[in-house]
């Protein structure tokens, strides 16, 4: 073999351990598109086409636009964030939460890094204050009920999260923790946006039909199947696919990347060949 093949033939086998990774939920569909990109991207390297003599389509045969269900928070996050210092006013803090209607802002400190949170939460004490109640007083309500700065009655350490994080992920955290939002840091501890339960909602928006074209892009570019083998249908989010398959593995697979993809909130399939299997999609 010449140094060409050799390397398309790593190329190939990573695809067929990422393939096989997928059938037993071990990968995703970025994974997938992944492994199937960097075959692309060589061929287009060597040769300008693929060996078809067809343009090489844009990110190795996956539809334009598809995130092969791996959004990031950097795609959903607002970028440009309120923010206050640990000095600033308890009542200036409360201002900047009701006159642009959010639920906390973020504490920096002089170098932009995130040191707590401030949410209409962290101000309600102050609504419950009770001097006579003396063996409150060294709480840490009592606490922030008699603080006159952001510093004094922020969440600290704040929880945050990095822009390079998947949503689902993004998601999954502001559940476990009950948070309406998350400051975006990098890796020094800079503040770069906010992501909100609202933002998180968005990928859940799109329409069916473009869906639909999504899910069928990438079981032809993954799985190699014809457009004719899988009939798509896609009705408030919820993906149904019919059609014969004669390898059970490409059914569990063909269920698991219309699962990754964005906005789908089930798959079902109801292939001919095979005892109908569902997929939906975990809480949070």
């Amino acid at each position: 073999m010449s140094r060409r093949d050799d390397y398309l033939d790593a190329l190939l086998k990573r695809l067929g351990a990422t393939y096989y990774q997928t059938l037993h939920g071990d990968a995703t569909a970025s994974d997938v598109a992944r492994a199937v990109e960097a075959i692309a991207d060589h061929s287009r390297s060597d040769s300008g086409t693929p060996a078809s003599g067809r343009p090489a389509p844009a990110a190795g045969g996956l539809p334009a636009g598809y995130s092969a269900g791996q959004r990031r928070v950097r795609d959903v996050m607002t970028a440009n964030v309120l923010t206050v210092s640990p000095h600033s006013s308890c009542k200036h803090t409360a201002r900047l939460l009701h006159d642009h209607r959010i639920s906390a802002v973020p504490v920096l400190d002089p170098h932009g890094r995130v040191t707590g949170l401030v949410s209409e939460a962290d101000l309600l004490p102050k609504h419950d204050r009770h001097p006579q109640h003396l063996a409150r007083i060294l709480s840490r309500q009592d606490a922030k009920a008699d603080a006159r700065t952001a510093g004094g009655i922020m969440t600290a350490p704040a929880i945050t999260i990095g822009s390079d994080v998947p949503v689902g992920a993004a998601a999954r955290l502001m559940h476990r923790q009950h948070l309406k939002c998350l400051p975006v840091v990098d890796a020094d501890g800079k503040l770069t946006g906010i992501v909100s339960r609202h933002d998180l909602l968005k990928i859940f928006l799109r329409p069916d039909e473009q869906i639909a074209s999504d899910v069928a892009g990438v079981l032809a570019a993954v799985l190699l199947l014809e457009p004719t083998s899988v009939e798509i249908t896609v009705r408030d989010g919820v993906v149904t696919l019919a059609g014969t398959l004669a390898d059970p593995g490409q059914v569990r697979a063909a269920i698991k990347l219309a699962g990754d993809v964005e906005g789908v909130m089930a798959v079902a399939s109801t292939f001919t060949s095979h005892e109908a299997e569902t997929w939906t999609r975990p809480p949070g």
